[in-house]
């Protein structure tokens, strides 16, 4: 592991982390799997503050609302 583990709802905008864990449900767990959101995968936080937190995760994004955010645990990589 590298740097510091957080929810994907607590990285700043602009920045790229490594997801660690999804701690969802059953059927949020399946949907975040469906859309790339993963142990391993890579997500970079495009925008984040009042209303959805809009990531991008290979050449796509995607609008998370702030509770299927915070489910995400991320570490952010080390440059």
């Amino acid at each position: 592991m590298g740097g510091a583990v957080k929810t994907l709802l607590e990285v700043p905008e602009g920045r790229t982390v490594r997801v660690v864990d999804v701690a969802a449900g059953k059927g949020a767990a399946a949907m975040l799997y469906e859309l790339g959101i993963r142990p391993g995968a890579r997500v970079e936080v495009v925008k984040s503050g009042p209303g959805p937190v809009i990531v991008r995760v290979g050449g796509a994004k995607y609008s998370l609302g702030r509770g299927l955010a915070a489910k995400v645990i991320v570490e952010e990589e080390q440059g």
